[in-house]
């Protein structure tokens, strides 16, 4: 869910409370306000009464109207509430209702209900009148039940508009505010996700906000840190694959220059021994023609071999002219199986190094797998270049291999294939055909951007 409604989520449930709370504290003091009231009125109407009597007494005048509840009018008492006077042995009463306007039930019955439950609408209060040792009666100050649930949910209705007004204010107001404070995450989700698509010279900006700031901070340093162990290893892969290039050069000079010259040696004192035979020992003839097979074969080994630890050609016609030797050969060991054809569009042959070996052995690993591993009738290589620009390689067959096949593993082919053009500053993508097989597409820079080594001294 999106943090922003989680927070907003947040803060409603929190108002949510706050209202009930606040709601209850309404109901609580509108009753504590009418017991005040009801106890208020009970003490005034006890003083009236004590002032009456001490009237009567000091007069002497016993002849008068007890209690005299003309004067209780004068006595502003709870609004609906009913003021009575129960004498001593309560055959004696007086009382007066105070006047009020009783409208129809305002509230809803549920409220009601509850209201009564919790608080005491019909509250009374008892008063009892002595004097002079002498109990008179009490006075009762009862609430009307209808006007104090009535002003009770009055109150409550005041109140929750206020807060239902606030509440959504403030939900409108703290949205807004969240919405812009969080912006920034928007922005470090956009940096993180160029970030994992290898973009890692992409740097956040900085922020306002401390928290964000160091955030962004820290994925910049770390973006930074990735970005150069990314380059040593490019450059620490390249040294690598040219140390490796060289080695095979090496290799594949002195397999020329000593094994193929003692074939060769060998081919020629058996020419001469199988015409001494011939004149000397006709019977050896047969056995002597045995090595000529064996030498042979162990020539085409040799030249297989020399062909694939350097391929001599690039260097003598040029990678442009290896690239078609190389198809050229793998239709013929195909024998039909599968059709492999390459196009070139534009100059390659004057790339600088290390790219038209490594080049070359990108499109002679790709063409192996697909006859290992895709069972395609077809096969095709595309190389496009235009100087200044970048090179794209693009190898695809019409095989039975699909994606998935690669989510767990790339192998050791595509592995080699990767961190060749990685060590390129390439890119590679694995993609189905929209019919059958796979496209493997490849970028390389035609100036491989390999950060050059620093001294450990700067």
């Amino acid at each position: 869910m999106n943090l922003k409604v989680q927070l907003l989520y947040r803060i409603i449930f929190i108002a949510l409370i706050c209202l009930t709370a606040s709601a209850s504290y309404v109901l609580y003091q509108t009753d504590k306000q009418a017991k005040y009231e009801a106890n208020f009125t009970a003490q005034l109407i006890e003083k009236q009464v004590r002032t009456q009597l001490l009237s009567m007494f000091a007069r002497n005048d016993l002849s008068s109207t007890f209690p005299n509840t003309e004067l209780w009018p004068d006595i502003n008492g709870v609004s609906g509430s009913c003021i009575q006077f129960l004498s001593r042995s309560e055959n004696r009463r007086r009382n007066m209702c105070n006047q009020a306007v009783e409208s129809e039930r305002a509230w809803p019955e549920w409220f009601g209900v509850l209201y009564q439950q919790f608080f005491s609408p019909d509250f009374e209060v008892k008063k009892n009148i002595s004097f002079n040792a002498m109990a008179y009666g009490s006075i009762l100050v009862t609430l009307n039940t209808r006007i104090e649930t009535a002003r009770a949910w009055i109150n409550l209705q005041a109140i929750i508009g206020v807060l239902f007004a606030s509440i959504f204010t403030v939900c409108i107001l703290v949205y807004f505010t969240i919405n812009r404070l969080l912006k920034p995450a928007q922005l470090i989700i956009t940096g993180l996700e160029h970030m994992r698509d290898g973009h890692l010279n992409t740097r956040l900006p900085p922020f306002n906000i401390k928290e964000w700031k160091q955030t962004s901070d820290a994925i910049n340093a770390l973006a930074s840190s990735q970005e150069h162990a990314i380059a040593d290893n490019k450059r620490i892969a390249l040294k690598l694959m040219n140390i490796q290039e060289e080695d095979h050069r090496y290799i594949a000079r002195e397999l020329h220059d000593e094994f193929g010259q003692c074939l060769a040696g060998i081919n020629a004192v058996t020419a001469s021994i199988n015409q001494t035979a011939v004149k000397q020992c006709p019977e050896l003839v047969p056995e002597i023609k045995t090595i000529g097979p064996i030498t042979s074969h162990m020539m085409d080994v040799l030249r297989s071999m020399l062909s694939r630890l350097r391929p001599a050609e690039i260097d003598d016609v040029g990678l442009s002219q290896s690239l078609t030797n190389l198809v050229t050969n793998w239709n013929k060991q195909s024998n039909g199986k599968t059709i492999y054809q390459l196009t070139i569009k534009g100059t390659i042959d004057t790339l600088p190094e290390p790219l038209p070996v490594n080049m070359y052995r990108i499109v002679q690993e790709c063409l192996t797998n697909i006859a290992k591993h895709a069972n395609a009738s077809n096969a095709t290589v595309l190389v496009q270049y235009q100087e200044g620009g970048h090179i794209q390689l693009n190898i695809s067959d019409d095989g039975t291999a699909k994606l998935g096949d690669f989510d767990n593993t790339l192998g050791v082919g595509l592995l080699g294939i990767r961190e060749r053009v990685i060590a390129l500053g390439g890119q590679l993508l694995l993609s189905p055909r929209e019919t059958a097989g796979l496209t493997i597409s490849i970028t390389i820079p035609d100036i491989p951007n390999i950060p050059e080594e620093k001294n450990s001294n700067d």
